[in-house]
């Protein structure tokens, strides 16, 4: 088996989320809190035993931590039960971890299998995750004033070329902008 909860805490240190592993009835759970979100994160051995035990586990987890969540205030609308595996899951098993994932009963809910290497692991994390890509809006590629100009000449033809003049003042555009039937 994968061994995931070393990287699933890194995974979640570096998305700036304080972690702590605890043991609930002899099962290894990273935890884990920032600002707005808390929760947990419980790695199992194979996808049967997670579709098995998980709303145990988050049972568990939701009575031993109660008294903390009720002093947790608005966070406690972002707490997330977070269940994986790094085996693979057959498609009905697929098809269960989806519905894991749409219970919204008293947790948010993330169910991930086939977790073989970090990639998939934060693949599998990202709705806990920062924004991974930076838009790059000032490369060769990408010309921010060619694509402006092209959003006005389908918006407003008329002033497709005046509206980016430095030469045409605003007023201009404006009555101009006026004459278009």
């Amino acid at each position: 088996m994968t061994e995931l909860t070393s990287p699933l805490q890194v995974v979640l240190q570096e998305a700036g989320y304080e972690t702590w592993v605890v043991s609930i009835s002899g099962i290894e759970t990273v935890c884990f809190e920032e600002d707005a979100v808390m929760g947990f994160a419980c790695v199992f051995e194979d996808a049967p035993t997670l579709l098995a035990h998980w709303r145990e586990v988050e049972t568990m987890w939701l009575t031993k931590h109660a008294p903390l969540l009720h002093k947790a205030g608005e966070k406690t609308w972002n707490i997330y039960s977070v269940f994986l595996c790094a085996s693979g899951a057959d498609a009905e098993q697929m098809r269960e971890l989806r519905a894991i994932e749409e219970d919204l009963e008293r947790t948010r809910k993330i169910a991930s299998c086939a977790l073989d290497n970090r990639s998939a692991l934060t693949a599998a994390l990202l709705s806990l995750l920062p924004l991974q890509a930076h838009p790059i809006l000032d490369s060769e590629e990408f010309d921010l004033t060619q694509r402006l100009r092209r959003r006005i000449a389908t918006i407003a033809p008329a002033v497709a070329e005046a509206a980016l003049d430095p030469g045409v003042s605003p007023n201009e555009v404006v009555r101009l902008l006026g004459a278009e039937p």
